[in-house]
């Protein structure tokens, strides 16, 4: 959840706590150099208060929820995009027009993604992805065919992946798992049951986690080793199509398998001679996609 969307929901909230969060909604001037005391005097409240409310939305204190409130002032202020996700269509354009409102669509979203990686956190992905002894994935909702499309490309370059298909299963997929093997987990909103119920499994286990999730705090991201954000535009239920999170995942699992590929290029050849065995009966005479002798 964005520190926005914790500052709107104000149902729960003390008086002096919707105060607080009026301030950071309605106050867009610069903080950085703002500190606890400084707006408890403002606002006069006590420091202690800022500090209590700033815990309450998950931050061990005013310094890092400032930080963090500035990182995300900064990723929806800078990369406004000229197509809304959520509806990137109208009933009344034209078939041409809703074409090209998909092309520009997945130009932006796969900009907005990698605006939101980190190359430490890439680097440190692509690590993990190869010092482990058996890789899983898993998804929830309608991101779980990229799931088996990522574990069907690390299979074919010899990588030990399995599925997660079934949450119900999940001690039974994991009970030879060791310390170092790696969990791709993919949930945009991070808060569904089986995301909470697989984190219980994988904390017990202490295997690592690679979270592919929304920009911003949630279960997932809070449990993850390494944090990949996807774009985080689109609504959760009102929008045409999950369109942009579907890019965007897909984006992420191609540059973990991308990454990954470019540190074991031999994995590919053990690849393509497998191929040649069991695609003997494919074949083209289209000189463009035709392979070469």
């Amino acid at each position: 959840m964005l520190i926005k969307e914790s500052l709107e929901n104000q149902e729960a909230m003390s008086s002096v706590e919707k105060q607080l969060s009026d301030y950071f909604l309605n106050d867009t001037s610069e903080i950085k150099e703002l500190t606890a005391r400084q707006l408890a005097n403002d606002l006069y409240v006590s420091p202690s208060t800022v500090t209590r409310f700033c815990q309450r939305l998950g931050f061990s204190g005013f310094p890092e929820f400032k930080e963090a409130l500035i990182k995300e002032r900064l990723y929806l202020a800078h990369n406004v995009q000229d197509i809304d996700v959520n509806q990137p269509f109208l009933p009344s354009d034209s078939i041409w027009s809703v074409a090209n409102n998909i092309r520009q669509l997945y130009t932006e979203v796969v900009a907005d993604t990698l605006s939101l990686q980190d190359y430490q956190q890439l680097e440190s992905a692509t690590k993990k992805l190869s010092d482990a002894q058996h890789i899983y994935v898993y998804s929830a909702g309608d991101h779980r065919h990229l799931a088996e499309i990522f574990a069907n490309k690390m299979l074919r370059i010899g990588r030990p992946i399995t599925q997660l298909s079934r949450t119900d299963l999940v001690d039974f997929y994991l009970q030879e798992s060791v310390a170092n093997d790696v969990v791709v987990l993919i949930s945009y909103s991070g808060e569904t049951q089986d995301i909470h119920r697989l984190m219980t499994i994988i904390d017990n286990r202490k295997l690592q986690v690679i979270a592919l999730t929304a920009y911003g705090k949630n279960t997932l991201s809070e449990h993850a080793d390494i944090l990949l954000p996807m774009s985080t535009r689109e609504r959760l239920i009102q929008n045409f199509g999950n369109f942009s999170t579907d890019v965007s995942v897909s984006y992420l699992l191609d540059i973990l398998y991308a990454s990954y590929l470019s540190r074991h290029v031999e994995a590919n050849e053990t690849k393509m001679q497998i191929e040649k065995e069991y695609q003997r009966y494919r074949f083209t005479e289209n000189p463009i996609i035709k392979d070469q002798s």
